[in-house]
């Protein structure tokens, strides 16, 4: 992937569609020549680097577009809230979108190819009828991959700096690596496209881009390398055969040439806001691109998470009843416990079921007539 300064210029303008090759990197917006169109500059406050080529990976040569809405965003919290059991039922009437922002955080993007050897002991069996009897023997292979791997370019810092701080409980969603694993399994394409987003509207939600404060080749060795020994080590439990057990694997990973002499970050895209509910403050934390991977903090009502925990530990209590009289009398005994417990299933559901109809009720006379509503 090329990542000079002109590779890094060109932008597609999100209104028509061309790519936008020449603009002020220090200006606020960047106003595309062929349609008029104003864009938010994510270049903005970016260290410049005035070489050829990025060396240190603090100027972004990539960007995951946002492939979800604000409404797409909007939806997602309130049909979490719709249809957690515990949630007040009065949520809807204080909750407020006000604070809804637009939050790119950047990645160090490593390419390269790994060449790994791994041992294990496999099973097999000695001797036969009832003096057979389950063995092990060593076993070995060896497997080779290319990768392609991001690894966070950000942290928090000190709280001196605002522009870079964010809640503990965001901080832990996105340095969680299944959320970027998101990306680049349903993604792929967008490591070879760029794009900022229109933002001329004044009601569009405000940008905030962290900054890049980690070293890309520190983080390669201290990060970088154990994602791709995790990598291989998959591959090779893949190749291993079955019932095997005290798999080793020792890899070698070898950085692309372009990767050896320079480094790329790329911006990835969340969503988030804040919320409170009495005195208490609440996030909400959605990934840009999946609208599957979301995390959230709500207020709880005690007496609903009450019965719904007493509930719980009744139904438990009396499976586990009915396993134990199973086996130590009879399966006809049983069958009193799991009638019960069957009982007390449908009770809990049915007040669950009427608590989220009333949350629903609450979130139309709130909202309007959503359509998100009328699937949940």
């Amino acid at each position: 992937m090329n990542t000079t300064n002109e590779y890094l210029k060109q932008l597609k303008c999100s209104g028509c569609g061309q790519n936008i090759t020449d603009f002020d990197r220090n200006a606020d917006f960047v106003v595309c020549p062929y349609c008029k169109a104003k864009s938010v500059n994510p270049f903005k406050n970016q260290n410049n680097n005035s070489s050829t080529e990025v060396t240190d990976g603090s100027q972004p040569s990539l960007i995951f577009p946002f492939q979800t809405t604000i409404d797409d965003f909007s939806d997602q919290i309130i049909a979490y809230l719709v249809k957690t059991n515990d949630v007040p039922l009065d949520i809807f009437q204080q909750l407020s979108f006000d604070n809804i922002m637009k939050l790119y955080v950047p990645y160090f993007n490593y390419q390269g190819n790994f060449n790994s050897s791994w041992q294990c002991e496999v099973p097999y069996k000695v001797g036969s009828g009832q003096d057979q009897k389950t063995e092990y023997r060593p076993h070995s292979g060896f497997t080779t991959g290319n990768f392609k791997v991001l690894c966070p370019a950000w942290t928090n810092t000190a709280s001196n700096d605002e522009d870079n701080t964010l809640p503990g409980e965001i901080i832990r969603f996105i340095e969680n690596d299944d959320v970027v694993k998101g990306f680049k399994d349903q993604n792929a394409a967008l490591f070879n496209s760029s794009m900022v987003q229109n933002s001329d509207n004044e009601d569009e939600p405000k940008f905030k881009v962290m900054k890049v404060n980690k070293d890309p080749r520190l983080t390669w060795n201290t990060e970088g390398t154990k994602v791709v020994e995790k990598i291989a080590e998959n591959r090779a439990e893949e190749q291993a055969p079955s019932g095997y057990r005290n798999l080793r694997a020792s890899t070698n990973s070898n950085l692309d040439f372009s990767y050896q002499q320079k480094s790329e970050s790329v911006l990835v895209p969340f969503w988030y806001t804040q919320y409170s509910y009495g005195e208490q403050q609440y996030f909400f934390v959605s990934s840009g691109v999946n609208k599957n991977l979301k995390d959230m903090s709500h207020p709880v009502d005690d007496s609903l998470h009450k019965r719904n925990s007493i509930f719980g530990f009744s139904i438990f209590g009396l499976v586990i009843l009915a396993v134990i009289l199973g086996f130590a009398v009879n399966w006809y005994v049983a069958i009193a416990p799991l009638v019960i417990a069957g009982v007390l299933f449908f009770i809990n559901y049915r007040f669950n079921s009427t608590n989220k109809e009333a949350r629903i009720a609450a979130a139309r006379s709130v909202f309007g007539d959503l359509e998100i509503l009328n699937k949940l």
